[in-house]
């Protein structure tokens, strides 16, 4: 939810861009951070502007192009520092919100991340399906190696677990437990 009152401390502002690029955790796409800073907070484009380009100017971020046209934004171990030292002045109902915006940004590439798929050859024409799952932190949730041996049966087994990952994954627990 937005915070209704109007934020107009410009160093507020530089704080709040530097919360989100750093838990971020990677460069982000103008666009998206001008996103996530806007929609949760009530500050003008213009103040944002400044201070983005301030911090900038100051080496607490850098940014730079991808592509033509695509500016990135990163922040610096500098910002980084200086953010951290000062999240405290960023009032608990604008950082929450930021956060939660950051979780749903990219939520669709953990997603795409999440499940893995790929074919290794045994021995010649003979190759075998790679396909593991992962949560949302990383963590391995099951990976499974299974002997195909054509190339085409391994990519269309490899296919398969990437459109169907959640039914095999419920099938194997359900024949690794049957009682439950």
């Amino acid at each position: 939810m937005l915070y209704q009152k109007e934020i107009d401390d410009s160093v507020l502002i530089q704080f709040i861009i530097l919360f989100t690029l750093d838990n971020v955790d990677r460069p982000v796409a103008y666009d998206d951070l001008l996103n996530l800073v806007l929609n949760n907070c009530n500050i003008n484009y213009n103040d944002f502007q400044i201070a983005l380009d301030n911090l900038a100017n100051t080496e607490h971020i850098q940014t730079f192009l991808e592509g033509d046209h695509k500016q990135i934004y990163a922040i610096t171990q500098k910002g980084s520092n200086a953010g951290g030292f000062f999240k405290s002045q960023i009032p608990i109902y604008i950082r929450e919100p930021i956060k939660d915006s950051i979780k749903e940004l990219f939520r669709n590439e953990r997603l795409k991340n999440s499940i893995r798929s790929g074919i290794t050859p045994v021995r010649k024409n003979e190759y075998t399906a790679e396909c593991s799952l992962y949560d949302d932190d990383n963590t391995q949730l099951m990976s499974i190696s299974v002997y195909a041996g054509t190339r085409e049966q391994a990519e269309k087994i490899a296919e398969y677990f990437k459109t169907h990952s959640d039914t095999v994954y419920a099938k194997i627990m359900e024949a690794m437990m049957p009682e439950e």
